[in-house]
């Protein structure tokens, strides 16, 4: 299949292009100042995707984050997954969904829907799984995306989108240009340095992973942290919980994240190279935590024909013009 994207747009100046592999958000181009201002890492040429290593822009699942020794059990039964990063399963998986050419079922002007469909046990997911994504672009100029997972099949799921945002100027990197964050998450839950979690729920307060109030991402912070804001599954409602706000460095811009998920992953970029740069941009992922099915004190959702999946996750540009 060939890899081509889909435009949507709306009255305010705002167009956002989804691939169909890996149903990638690869462009957010936006006015500022009424100059066109891209908000997303994107790779140059389509064709780069195709090797791509850092998700960028992908629906990554069908469950995001770690799950240790790539297993799990859910209700009596275990599950083996695929291990791809070490004995780990990350991110669904080895050429999971972020790696599948996605059909495009339905294109307007401010929407467009796709879906993919997993076979029984891909990866080592029960299934079939059938996952359908809708990318809106609202006339506030905030793009929704809605996600819904069918299975025939008792399973887990959460495939959150991860964009790498870079809210100032395309020759401002963040280790120059430092963005501004508030989080609104109580709680992160610590890691070890395999990137699992221990199970615990801490308080920010006092810590380095406190942005509570609105401040500075030091130089070079190399966050990968979860960010608990409900101990509970939300994804039961239509609700959107606020968990983030980020900040251009002019200014000029400020990222409003919320969703129906109860946690956030925040990832510097830490990790990023060549065509890119290390810290040059932001992902602020709504999802569930990393291992949430090992966890029994984390909220998670099991699937199933009876109670699909369906989630939320909005990011809201607010602008600041010249005065």
């Amino acid at each position: 299949m060939t890899i081509k994207t889909f435009s949507i747009s709306n009255h305010q100046g705002d167009t956002v292009h989804i691939a169909n592999y890996g149903a990638r958000l690869v462009k957010w181009i936006t006015l500022v100042d009424s100059l066109p201002r891209n908000v997303i890492l994107a790779y140059d040429k389509l064709d780069d995707y195709l090797q791509d290593p850092f998700y960028i822009g992908a629906i990554v699942g069908p469950y995001a984050n770690r799950i240790a020794r790539s297993s799990c059990s859910i209700n009596g039964h275990s599950l083996q997954l695929d291990a791809n990063e070490g004995e780990h399963h990350l991110h669904g998986g080895s050429n999971a969904t972020a790696n599948q050419f996605w059909e495009c079922i339905k294109h307007d002007a401010n929407a467009v829907t796709l879906q993919c469909v997993l076979a029984d046990d891909f990866n080592g997911y029960p299934g079939p799984m059938t996952i359908i994504v809708c990318y809106r672009l609202l006339e506030d100029g905030a793009p929704s995306t809605t996600s819904d997972v069918l299975s025939d099949k008792e399973t887990i799921a959460g495939p959150p989108t991860p964009p790498h945002f870079n809210l100032n100027l395309d020759d401002e990197i963040n280790i120059n240009k430092p963005h501004n964050l508030q989080l609104f998450s109580e709680h992160f839950t610590p890691v070890d340095n395999a990137g699992l979690p221990h199970g615990d729920m801490i308080a920010v307060n006092g810590t380095a992973l406190d942005y509570s109030k609105n401040r500075a991402i030091p130089d070079k912070a190399e966050l990968d942290h979860n960010f608990l804001l409900v101990a509970e599954d939300t994804t039961q409602s239509t609700n959107c919980l606020t968990h983030a706000i980020l900040q251009s460095h002019d200014k000029k811009l400020r990222l409003h994240v919320s969703s129906n998920y109860p946690a956030m992953q925040v990832y510097t970029g830490q990790h990023l190279n060549a065509p890119f740069s290390a810290y040059q941009g932001i992902c602020l992922e709504p999802q569930f935590c990393p291992d949430s099915p090992n966890q029994s004190s984390f909220p998670f959702h099991l699937t199933t024909e009876q109670r699909p999946l369906s989630t939320k996750i909005i990011y809201r540009l607010e602008k600041t013009p010249d005065k």
